[in-house]
């Protein structure tokens, strides 16, 4: 049986995006989830026919210098939205399954803690400046 599609999460207009890096080295996405429900969800897992791999990473930036950590979910409030931006929140996206070029579409699955499921095609680009 299939996951239902969840009817709550969108993602903001135009917030989707790859930024493609050549030689099949990670890539970073991009977007701005937004929960219409009356109920925090969370994002438990993240997956992709397109990379083996994703992971959630924050930007922290302290008198060091920044540095990023990974995150082992992220939460989406109710009514609210959570933007994964550069320089703040980002996906990354790794070991590409197939040959992935700037005008492609990334496919990834957001499993979300109310066993449903958000798809979305995100664009792959080379600056965030193409839209």
């Amino acid at each position: 049986m299939a996951t239902p599609v969840s009817t709550d999460i969108k993602a903001a207009k135009n917030s989707s995006w790859v930024r493609w890096l050549p030689n099949a080295l990670p890539a970073a996405g991009y977007i701005t989830l937004t929960n219409s429900g009356d109920k925090d969800i969370k994002v438990t897992k993240i997956t992709s026919p397109d990379y083996k791999r994703i992971e959630i990473y924050q930007t922290v930036t302290d008198s060091e210098g920044s540095k990023t950590v990974k995150l082992d979910g992220l939460t989406i409030p109710a009514g609210g939205e959570f933007a994964l931006v550069p320089g703040r929140y980002h996906l990354m996206l790794e070991k590409p399954t197939r040959l992935i070029t700037p005008g492609d579409n990334a496919r990834v699955i957001y499993f979300l803690d109310n066993g449903t499921v958000f798809k979305v095609r995100m664009p792959v680009r080379t600056s965030s400046e193409l839209y």
